[in-house]
């Protein structure tokens, strides 16, 4: 590519015949100072470029970053919530099983509960018949008593 020093340095020979030199100089100047002008315009346009192309790869660059970033995110929370939904089933599990020991002791004691009632009415019906025996005995005995000590105050005849 033709820079504008290219131009400015450019030399013609001198020939008889031919263009005029000044003119050809004048031209040659406008020429210069509008190429410079592209020139400079166009590295500016090329230099814009590069940064475009150097951003655009940074951008890109960050988006892989971040679609593997959310990827592990994603993973993570697939995991931490299979994790914790099997910690939850265990718990659960447990508190189940714990109920259930629970309440079979409380069936044990209240099938003890319900026997030792059982006897205490049974040694209870059991006391009560005996006490009424001796009831019925003392009465007997009052009775055979007063008969006694009424024949014993009658006189004989």
């Amino acid at each position: 590519m033709i820079t504008p020093n290219d131009i400015a340095t450019k030399d013609f020979k001198k020939v008889a015949v031919g263009y005029s030199p000044e003119e050809v100089d004048t031209f040659l100047d406008d020429i210069y100072e509008d190429y410079e002008k592209l020139y400079k315009e166009s590295r500016k346009e090329k230099v814009k470029e590069e940064a475009v192309a150097e951003d655009t790869e940074r951008v890109r660059n960050l988006e892989k970053t971040i679609e593997r970033t959310l990827t592990l995110a994603e993973t993570a929370a697939a995991e931490t919530k299979e994790a914790a939904k099997a910690e939850a089933e265990q718990i659960i599990n447990a508190a189940k099983l714990q109920a259930q020991e629970i309440i079979s002791a409380a069936r044990t004691k209240s099938y003890a509960i319900e026997q030792d009632i059982t006897a205490l009415e049974n040694r209870y019906e059991l006391m009560k018949t005996r006490v009424k025996l001796l009831l019925y005995a003392e009465i007997e005995l009052l009775d055979k008593n007063e008969i006694l000590a009424d024949k014993e105050e009658t006189p004989q005849e």
